[in-house]
């Protein structure tokens, strides 16, 4: 009679198979996630011509750039849909209008001091840092994206919770890493990696979770509103959105409401957005800062409510007056947790470095599970596992060093590809998975060690000619945040260089 298998057992078995099955995505997801926490210096890097007028943006008065905006709408788009109009601030020095035209979202930028447009190349199209974070979240998939890490999200708490069960000296393990012992070193790693910073991973996967439980859990919501909008609205006891009346009428002077929504808000307004503009419904609504901007755990974003014709208040949300009861407050929490947006520049450090051993953890995890393969195979593929133990090592040399490679060269196609390029920025992305399909062909065509060892040192010399590429402008401007960006690329070509050649010397 079969003995059952104990729990320690089938947990390791979980994890053995549902980590190797889930780690390429999820090693996608930490990487990206963790470029993402400097999604600002990354885009100003990639923004040279906004760095340069950043260097020179003098004082800006938010009522007169606010009426320089409308001025600059009431010309282009008179009925559209809905104005925003963004203010400058340390990372941006344009004023940013968009509107919308037969149904698509249109914009410019705008000097902040004179009104005047800017051309497009004063500011080159570009996702910027926002690419990580968008292949972060959904993999430039939208829903189906968002559904799919969603998955493999569960699927890592499932792997943390093994683990735990499987390590029977989690606390020991803290402090036992020997390296040069093959696949003992990789197994050290994998433990030191993972349980230094277990509750980090544990956090930000749950708060992962958290920010889109409105897709996740729908059918509550679905139930008892005709919308997620409607929800909100009503959770967050927000002016109801009119309807278009289709009478004409003109848009109050949105400058003359700036100074009042400054002195209810206690800040300075960031953003300025109106629905229906030339319409007898129209509204606005007049935002503080970006709570990333501030500082604090969660503090709610500041916002007064105008009727947009009469100037009327409608309603004055304060920053530290959040609202949406003890539930939403506990999720605005989670949100800021898992989006780093409190404690400064520290944190995002704090973050970035955990978020790198969380992508140590995961791939050391498939590496591992290839280095005790080729020591002795299991067979679990009959005849087929040799087959399979080769596309999983090719997988696994683009899945990590390929994925950084694209990440690096996602920088470089960002100099290379011409500034008046239509459709810019979707070419920089398809440059990305360009080149991540490339390294998954280089991969298959050469064995795993050369593969290994030719990425890493196309990475390695990929991120030390990175600040030659940029001319070193970002150190000669003083753009300490672009030069930042240049430092870590030169880091990661010490790391990559090192580890192509201790892995070429092994292989001699």
């Amino acid at each position: 009679m079969t003995t059952p298998p104990t729990l320690r057992q089938s947990m390791a078995w979980l994890h053995t198979w549902g980590g190797i099955a889930a780690c390429w995505m999820l090693f996608a997801i930490f990487l990206t996630g963790t470029i993402c926490v400097f999604e600002e210096p990354i885009t100003r890097w990639m923004k040279p011509e906004r760095s340069e007028r950043l260097a020179r943006v003098g004082t800006v008065d938010p009522a007169r750039a606010v009426g320089l905006a409308q001025r600059d709408l009431e010309r282009t788009a008179p009925r559209s849909d809905f104005w925003s109009i963004g203010l400058p601030n340390a990372f941006d020095p344009d004023v940013r209008i968009y509107w919308d035209e037969a149904g698509k979202r249109q914009g410019a930028r705008l000097d902040p001091q004179s009104g005047a447009r800017l051309p497009a190349s004063a500011d080159r199209s570009t996702e910027g840092g926002y690419h990580f974070i968008t292949m972060h979240h959904e993999l430039h998939a939208g829903t189906i994206g968002s559904w799919i890490v969603g998955f493999f999200v569960v699927g890592m708490l499932a792997a943390l919770v093994s683990g735990v069960i499987v390590h029977k000296r989690i606390f020991k393990d803290i402090f036992t890493f020997r390296p040069g012992r093959g696949q003992r070193a990789w197994l050290d790693g994998h433990n030191v990696a993972g349980v230094l910073t277990l509750p980090f991973q544990a956090m930000i996967a749950y708060t992962g979770l958290t920010l889109a439980y409105s897709l996740y859990m729908p059918a509550a919501i679905a139930a008892h509103y005709p919308s997620a909008d409607a929800y909100f609205a009503d959770l967050l006891n927000e002016p109801p959105h009119g309807e278009e009346t289709q009478i004409a009428a003109p848009v109050v002077a949105l400058q003359r409401l700036v100074p009042v929504a400054e002195a209810r808000l206690g800040q300075q307004v960031s953003l300025v957005y109106v629905e229906h503009p030339g319409d007898s419904s129209a509204s606005a609504e007049l935002y503080g800062p970006e709570p990333a901007e501030l500082n604090r755990l969660a503090p709610a974003r500041g916002s007064v409510h105008f009727a947009g014709v009469s100037g009327a208040l409608l309603d004055v949300r304060l920053p530290e007056a959040p609202r949406g009861g003890a539930a939403q407050q506990v999720q605005d929490v989670l949100s800021a947790l898992h989006m780093a947006s409190f404690g400064g520049l520290a944190v995002k450090w704090l973050y970035f470095l955990c978020g790198l051993a969380g992508t140590a953890m995961v791939g050391s995890g498939a590496i591992l599970f290839m280095v005790k393969r080729r020591r002795t195979s299991l067979h679990e593929f009959g005849a087929w596992t040799p087959r399979i133990y080769r596309l999983i090592d090719a997988v696994n040399v683009a899945a990590m060093a390929g994925l950084a490679i694209a990440c690096i060269g996602y920088f470089w196609a960002n100099r290379l590809i011409p500034v008046a390029l239509e459709q810019r920025a979707a070419w920089e992305i398809r440059a990305f998975f360009a080149i991540w399909l490339a390294t998954l062909a280089h991969a298959a065509l050469r064995p795993a060690r050369a593969a290994w060892i030719e990425q890493l040192a196309a990475l390695a010399l990929l991120c030390l000619a990175l600040p030659l590429l940029g001319g070193a402008q970002s150190m000669l401007r003083g753009d300490w945040a672009g030069a930042g960006v240049e430092a870590v690329a030169l880091i990661v070509a010490a790391v990559a260089g090192w580890s192509a050649l201790r892995l070429k010397h092994a292989a001699r």
